[in-house]
């Protein structure tokens, strides 16, 4: 059966202003097709005496006046929303050309099948980018928990066993056992490279055991300790510039390792913090004298 909020014009498949011929012609058409004699379908009788209701309505001009003025108080209904151009005029999946196809079905409804296909395809854009944006807002979700809790819970993980690491090379150093302090120390800024304290206790026993290699006789063996103790010491400095240790080591470092002329930076900023501190002014004076030598 018709839609019943399908109106005559739609029912005869024309437009809106259709002209009387183009109403007959349709008629005819679809009177032609649905005739019981040629229409296969159990219910071709029924139709065909729509299609003809519609047609003895269109066809008189005074009846299709009436008609139209009907469809125009109608603002709500199908035939309003046709009338302001909010439908179209005929869908080609309603019941004449399913009845053409001889594939009509008298337990569904075609044309509100055909509406909800339009509408499930419209919708397809619209679900995709609602999908891309759940996805994204869960993506920032999960960055904005890690930031807030993974990465400090692991930071304090990470923080309390370089604390440890660096406690047992302090107990190393008390020992003097420096080869092990310096493996402890090692481990304690491998695990949190911004630990300063640990850069610092590294670069001092790194030191301590090139001295105790250089007292031994065995120079050549403590270089490597001196490199690693300028770059650890370095960047300890970064932290403590103001450290009196830690600039006497990393100056006495360059100078084992002749870079004379660098350690003098570091002495002369030690010797303005300890000027009557007679070590320092010695390794000072020793740096200048032999920076004079080899630029001379």
């Amino acid at each position: 059966m018709p839609d019943p909020g399908e109106s005559y014009y739609e029912v005869l498949n024309v437009k809106r202003s259709a002209s009387p011929e183009e109403i007959t012609a349709s008629y005819r058409k679809m009177a032609k097709a649905l005739h019981p004699d040629v229409c296969n379908s159990p219910e071709a009788e029924e139709l065909f005496k729509v299609v003809n209701e519609a047609y003895q309505v269109l066809k008189d001009p005074k009846k299709r006046e009436k008609y139209d003025l009907s469809l125009l108080e109608a603002d709500e209904s199908d035939y309003g929303r046709y009338y302001t151009g909010g439908r179209r005029y005929r869908d080609p999946r309603t019941w004449y050309y399913s009845h053409l196809n001889q594939s009509y079905k008298s337990s569904g409804n075609s044309y509100n099948a055909g509406q909800a296909n339009r509408k499930e395809k419209t919708a397809k854009i619209p679900r995709i980018i609602q999908v891309i944006l759940f996805y994204l807002t869960l993506f920032m979700a999960i960055v904005i928990l890690f930031q807030l809790i993974i990465i400090p819970w692991m930071d304090g993980l990470a923080a309390r066993d370089a604390r440890s690491m660096f406690e047992e090379g302090n107990r190393w150093m008390y020992e003097e056992e420096y080869q092990k302090a310096i493996e402890s120390y090692q481990n304690a800024v491998t695990k949190l490279p911004a630990f300063s304290e640990g850069w610092r206790a590294k670069g001092l026993a790194e030191q301590k055991k090139g001295d105790e290699l250089v007292r031994k006789g065995m120079e050549s063996q403590a270089e490597p300790y001196y490199r690693s103790a300028v770059k650890s010491l370095e960047t300890a400095h970064l932290s403590f510039p103001d450290d009196l240790q830690v600039l006497t080591a990393l100056a006495s470092s360059l100078q084992m390792l002749d870079r004379y002329d660098d350690s003098i930076y570091y002495l002369e900023k030690a010797e303005d913090m300890d000027p009557d501190n007679p070590d320092i002014k010695l390794r000072l004076d020793d740096s200048l004298r032999k920076t004079r030598l080899v630029s001379g």
